[in-house]
């Protein structure tokens, strides 16, 4: 253990010397080891494309070290490589390798940055992913971007943005808006530490998600289907794939009622719980739209439900009862009172 010691004590050489053990697990076999200046990996098979993301999080902007037990750095470890891997799910990609970009204030524990990689790792692990170089700078906030390869078989579609059809169901994965609702539960301080199990699934969802890596490859057997990750709320996402494919998306009310464990918290919290299922971010569940008949779409994974329409025209629209009113991706408002 390291003891309380912070990186400005060890510098960068004797950091990575300290993390060598987990970082030379994750490059053995690979043509050059850690510790130059690029990473080589073996080469892939043919027959296949590689497909790239990155993501970052800054410490203050997208997470904070709330009080909450759960808000751990191997939770944000975990977190950050989640977050990419999602993208990864919303091809159908299969995770292979990752680049670390790690900005430490001097105040950083070793045993903070331990933990944090130690998620990381374990998360990519899981999904068949390794951790295979990267970077090490002083930051004034913990400042993380993570960049991940997958593998798509050439003969697999894209399931590009822009594919969405009159015609197709929409369809999204889990329960929208419940890291939305974990978020606000960390913000308050008051419920900060609740024993609720309602509350604590809420927070958990935000601080661990769950990158839908096994059902994106599945529905790539659709074939005819437009897929992205909701990371920045569905009513944002959905419009992006309308604009993208320049048709019309009507999402239906009574199909997307929040999760029971939802609808307790957004009780507590005292807010509509349908502002979190539109606009809560950080789901990373998938959205996505096809033309293939319902049923078979239901039958590769029961996480899935549909929840609206894709339509000629252009926009975003909600449907409820027999009325179909246009949706603000950024402020959703609750049908008014007649």
């Amino acid at each position: 253990m390291s003891e309380g010691r912070t990186i400005s004590e060890v510098g960068e050489e004797g950091f990575l010397r300290l993390m060598a053990p987990l970082f030379r697990r994750q490059t053995e076999g690979f043509p050059l080891p850690l510790g130059d200046d690029v990473a080589i990996s073996p080469p892939t098979a043919p027959g296949f494309r590689t497909v790239w993301t990155v993501d970052s999080m800054v410490e203050g902007t997208h997470f904070r070290w709330w009080r909450n037990p759960l808000a751990t750095p191997e939770a944000l470890g975990r977190k950050l490589a989640a977050s990419n891997l999602s993208d990864l799910a919303s091809k159908g990609a299969d995770p292979q390798y990752a680049l670390l970009s790690l900005g430490l204030p001097p105040h950083a524990t070793l045993d903070a940055i331990q933990a944090f990689l130690t998620g990381l790792v374990a998360e990519l692990e899981s999904h068949g992913a390794r951790l295979i170089g990267g970077d090490t700078v002083s930051a004034p906030a913990w400042t993380l971007t993570l960049s991940l390869t997958g593998l798509l078989a050439e003969d697999l579609p894209i399931a590009a943005r822009h594919r969405a059809r009159p015609g197709h169901g929409v369809y999204i994965t889990g329960n929208p808006g419940e890291s939305g609702a974990g978020l606000c539960l960390l913000e308050s301080e008051s419920e900060s530490e609740s024993s609720d199990p309602a509350h604590l699934e809420m927070v958990r969802r935000h601080l661990v998600p769950s990158p839908r890596i096994d059902t994106g490859r599945r529905l790539l057997a659709l074939r005819d289907i437009s897929m992205m990750d909701v990371s920045d709320g569905v009513a944002h996402d959905a419009q992006a794939i309308a604009y993208r494919s320049g048709v019309a998306i009507t999402l239906d009310e009574d199909l997307l009622r929040p999760s029971p464990a939802l609808a307790i918290t957004a009780d507590f919290l005292n807010v509509d719980p349908m502002n979190l299922v539109y606009h809560g971010g950080e789901d990373f569940e998938l959205l996505f739209t096809t033309g293939a008949p319902e049923a078979e779409v239901l039958a590769i994974d029961p996480i899935i439900r549909k929840i609206g329409t894709v339509e000629a025209g252009t926009g975003l629209f909600l449907r409820g009862g027999s009325r179909r009113i246009p949706l603000d991706p950024r402020n959703f408002e609750h049908f008014p009172q007649s």
